[in-house]
């Protein structure tokens, strides 16, 4: 059996890219989710990003271009 830690962790490695939708993915509970997010975070194995489109000139400009899978 899997724990919430990893099955969020496998949920982000596939392309999660929210609280929500890690839910859908996994079908744990929202507060389950949100506390394994939390732990996360903490631990430092995960970034809290802010979700926005990339520019029109490509990765490696913005300030967030670091946060996600091929940026920076």
């Amino acid at each position: 059996m899997t724990g919430p830690l990893t099955t969020v962790l496998d949920a982000l490695a596939g392309g999660a890219g929210s609280l929500s939708e890690i839910r859908r993915r996994t079908g744990l509970r929202a507060d389950v989710v949100r506390a394994a997010a939390d732990h996360l975070l903490r631990a430092g194995l995960v970034r809290d990003c802010p979700l926005t489109g990339c520019p029109g000139r490509g990765c490696g400009g913005c300030p967030i271009a670091d946060c996600h899978p091929g940026g920076g």
